[in-house]
């Protein structure tokens, strides 16, 4: 293995794509404003100015107006607050209409969100219950997240990222209304056995993480934690290849006073 490139380690290796596809209409919270996307420039219309520097020479360029909670996302604790506090911290002093400015540590926005190379385990619940999804509202439960665990091998080591897949990425084209109204997500107990094993992300594929709670797993994860948040993954590949463990790349963008980013994670194994 001495003195082989990282491209000839990883040459039998297999990509994953955790990423959902952004497009105009697709789910957002209800909360949130709609993704937009429109072509800016079109390749006809610049031919006539460029042109005249570059004899037919045209271009297209997009303009994408969203929140960065759109699809695939990726929060960092200054998302959400209780109280205003987030990891003890008053967050109010360090607000702006550009972002957020003077964060006290361990308080961080995007920017300063490393590139990320996890070991990351994959929690399988609908495979431990031998359905393709959970039913509608399914809390899971400590008892789930341990049988899932001891079927699939799993430990959770400090730093890692878990994953928790309910199967209702696959909804998020196919049928919004199920996606935004009816995921199953995480109990509040469920939450808290996996803070207490301190990964540094974790990633579900729905849009809440927590059921029936819509904060309190962000509450939990977030403010109180400080644990890195992934949502709206798709992990049905990930299932259909038994894949419990694999090391996940997660690139957010270096967005300066972020709290989120939009983002396109991959996993490895």
């Amino acid at each position: 293995m001495a003195g082989k490139a990282l491209h000839e380690l990883l040459a039998d290796a297999r990509l994953y794509d955790l990423g959902q596809a952004y497009w105009p209409g697709m789910p957002v919270h209800p909360f949130d404003p709609p993704f937009q996307f429109y072509m800016y420039r079109y390749h006809e219309y610049v031919e006539k100015d460029l042109g005249k520097i570059e004899p037919g020479f045209g271009d297209a360029i997009s303009l994408v107006i969203t929140s960065m909670h759109s699809g695939t996302h990726f929060d960092v604790p200054v998302h959400m607050s209780q109280d205003n506090m987030v990891l003890g911290h008053d967050i109010r002093p360090h607000q702006r209409d550009t972002g957020f400015v003077d964060l006290p540590e361990p308080l961080h926005s995007m920017e300063a969100v490393p590139p990320l190379v996890l070991r990351a385990v994959m929690f399988d619940i609908p495979a431990l219950k031998g359905v393709d999804v959970l039913p509608e509202k399914y809390s899971i439960t400590v008892e789930d997240m341990e049988a899932a665990a001891e079927r699939q091998g799993l430990s959770v080591n400090e730093g890692d990222c878990v994953l928790v897949r309910t199967g209702y990425g696959r909804y998020f084209e196919t049928d919004a209304d199920t996606y935004l109204y009816q995921w199953a997500g995480l109990s509040p107990e469920a939450v808290r056995w996996i803070a207490e094993k301190k990964p540094g992300l974790v990633g579900t594929d729905n849009l809440s993480i927590g059921v029936p709670n819509l904060f309190d797993a962000h509450r939990v994860l977030l403010v109180e934690n400080g644990i890195y948040v992934m949502k709206s993954l798709t992990l049905e590949s990930l299932s259909a290849d038994a894949v419990s463990v694999s090391t996940v790349v997660v690139l957010p963008l270096k967005i300066k006073g972020g709290e989120a980013s939009l983002v396109r994670p991959i996993a490895i194994a």
